[in-house]
């Protein structure tokens, strides 16, 4: 099965280290039994934490992350910054009422946008700040450029495929050690409802809280079977709806880690369709053409790069210091690397 990614850890790093120095390092993020966990453990936790957990091919994985999860959502952190500031230097930078009307956009081409921005995490004012970001990249690429009502009509005729909403299934799921299969099976021919037996087995981390919805923080209106690996997809499509799969291995590539298998309940499906092409649509769909021409004549990586070599930096934080300090040299050294000498030649 492909459904491989990472758990959006880094997100609530990135969050924690905005935060941080506020005065409530102290205050309780959690308890447990009545213990708090302190936000100033947690932050200190991730300033630290080498690994992350990840799900490949519906197992649960420890993966090794370069530095730290803290360090990465700091230099991700410093990026947005640089990005809004370069858009404020060039006279591109969004208003709030930009923001408010790319997320009506979004959300009148996609209703499920903000619910599914706010499963990711994410505040009505983290989408705000994401958008932000996005637009300010966006105005950046696309200063300069103009693309006219008629070239985009004649990019939706020329790439109709883009203009396809797939074939969806929305179904449930069950995950569980190979050696499970028995008595998940069993609960099954009792006549008990898929859900209740997906949250009593499942090693789904959502089956308790969504009744073994099949990723629903991904795919809240049904699953795409477009993006599913092809056993998994064959499976899904000779499956009647109201009808369950049969059981699909998955072997570990883990010394360790035990086999697992999955079986998916399918509620409903639904076949590919067209997607009207709305007024909404084609406004996002005209910035995202200026942006993709913008690319062609502009390396806003490397504008972000030399920025990032001129910035007055100061990193408090006694454990994330040495680390951008260390980062720092080898931008520099990199820097020396591919500088093209000026001197101690001539031309024949």
């Amino acid at each position: 099965m492909k459904t491989s990614h990472v758990v959006a850890a880094a997100a609530a790093a990135a969050l924690l280290m905005a935060t941080a120095g506020c005065g409530e390092s102290s205050k309780g993020f959690a308890t447990i039994n009545g213990v708090p966990i302190t936000n100033k453990e947690l932050i200190e936790y991730l300033e630290t934490k080498p690994t992350v957990r990840a799900v490949v091919n519906g197992q649960q994985v420890t993966v090794n992350v370069q530095d730290t999860l803290a360090f990465q959502a700091l230099q991700d952190l410093m990026v947005r910054k640089l990005m809004l500031q370069l858009a404020k230097s060039e006279g591109v930078m969004p208003s709030s009422k930009d923001v408010e009307e790319r997320i009506k956009l979004m959300t009148e081409v996609e209703p499920t946008y903000i619910k599914q921005m706010q499963l990711l995490g994410l505040s009505m004012q983290g989408i705000r700040d994401r958008v932000l970001v996005d637009l300010a990249q966006q105005n950046i690429l696309s200063k300069g450029i103009t693309v006219s009502d008629a070239e985009v009509d004649e990019f939706i005729k020329a790439n109709p495929q883009q203009f396809e909403e797939p074939a969806k299934a929305d179904m449930l799921w069950i995950l569980v050690p190979t050696s499970e299969k028995p008595a998940v099976d069993a609960a099954i021919g009792t006549g008990e409802k898929f859900g209740d037996i997906a949250a009593k087995f499942s090693k789904d981390k959502y089956a308790k809280q969504y009744g073994g919805k099949y990723e629903p923080e991904r795919f809240p209106a049904g699953v795409p079977l477009t993006g599913l690996s092809g056993t998994l997809k064959a499976s899904i499509e000779k499956t009647q709806s109201g009808k369950a799969t049969d059981w699909i291995d998955v072997p570990s590539s883990q010394a360790g880690v035990p086999d697992m298998s999955a079986k998916f309940y399918i509620v409903r499906k639904t076949e590919a369709r067209k997607i009207e092409i709305t007024a909404a649509r084609k406004k996002l769909l005209k910035a995202a053409i200026q942006a993709d021409r913008g690319k062609q004549t502009k390396d806003i990586q490397e504008k972000l790069s030399e920025l990032l070599k001129k910035a007055k930096i100061d990193v408090s934080d006694e454990t994330l210091k040495p680390m951008w300090e260390r980062f720092e040299t080898q931008l520099k050294e990199q820097a020396d690397q591919t500088q093209v000498p000026t001197g101690g030649q001539s031309g024949n």
